[in-house]
């Protein structure tokens, strides 16, 4: 699997005239953390759901690697692309922890014998251990979007995507789950495509693929992209809060490095300058 590539690619309903993905063609690569960023409306999730099947192309054409996404191939598709969902209650049909994990694997004809390994795994690899047997309904919201993570990581997906999956998660609930997205971006046997409007969340990743009105108005590396505050603004997107602090400093006379600087990097910087 080589790259993933958008080839002359339109979307709009059949019961609308409203053109969602307009004659968009662009190349995303593999095994990196790519950031889908816009605003409602922009286009990011039309994106997300014509590369895993969920949608299909008006015109154009879709391929993860040489395998086009379409309905002769839509199993395989499946198998590869994982999806998390903005509200993980949408994605639960067991009661307990174990169940609901279970439920992909029973679609995939997986053998009873092998799913409490598999299961574990999943588990472990999400720090949720020791939730096995407890009830969904029992969790707090970012525990819930970490067993809806490993449900999809029990398939064994090469690409996963995440639509907004922190959205309804208070701030510790949303740290949790970007750190779980660092560690599995470490473990470097995914492409993570992560759906987002804040930069904050944004920066972090290798590449980042900006919408706006159904088109793509950059497609790049992440910190060549993001320091482009010409192109943010005219994009009414509020820059990453380091660059936000960065920017005041440079008014200020206050000479600081050249270049991006993340948020994290910013506090650190700050912190020895402080110090």
């Amino acid at each position: 699997m080589q790259e993933i590539r958008f080839n002359h690619v339109t979307f709009k309903y059949p019961d609308s005239d409203k053109v969602l993905i307009d004659n968009q063609s662009f190349v995303l690569p593999v095994n990196k953390w790519i950031s889908v960023v816009g605003h409602n409306g922009s286009g990011k999730s039309t994106i997300v759901r014509l590369l895993n099947g969920l949608l299909r192309p008006s015109k154009g054409k879709i391929l993860i690697g040489d395998l086009e996404v379409n309905e002769q191939h839509l199993e395989t598709v499946h198998k590869l692309v994982g999806m998390v969902f903005q509200n993980p209650e949408n994605q639960f049909v067991g009661s307990t922890v174990a169940e609901d994990v279970a439920f992909g694997l029973e679609n995939y004809n997986i053998t009873p014998e092998k799913m409490p390994t598999i299961i574990k795994q999943a588990l472990r690899s999400v720090g949720m251990t020791d939730y096995e047997d407890s009830l969904i309904a029992e969790l707090s919201g970012g525990q819930k979007q970490r067993i809806a993570i490993a449900g999809v990581l029990a398939v064994k997906p090469r690409i996963i995507i995440f639509d907004e999956a922190t959205s309804m998660l208070d701030p510790m609930g949303r740290k949790s789950i970007m750190e779980l997205l660092e560690a599995l971006h470490r473990d470097g046997r995914y492409t993570i495509i992560m759906i987002t409007h804040d930069l904050n969340e944004a920066e972090l990743a290798d590449h980042i693929l900006i919408l706006d009105q159904g088109k793509v108005v950059a497609n790049g590396i992440t910190r060549d992209v993001l320091s482009n505050h010409q192109l943010l603004r005219q994009l009414q997107l509020a820059p990453a809060a380091g660059e936000q602090i960065r920017e005041r400093l440079i008014h200020a006379g206050i000479k600081i490095p050249q270049g991006y600087m993340t948020t994290g990097e910013m506090v650190q910087w700050l912190k020895q300058k402080l110090n």
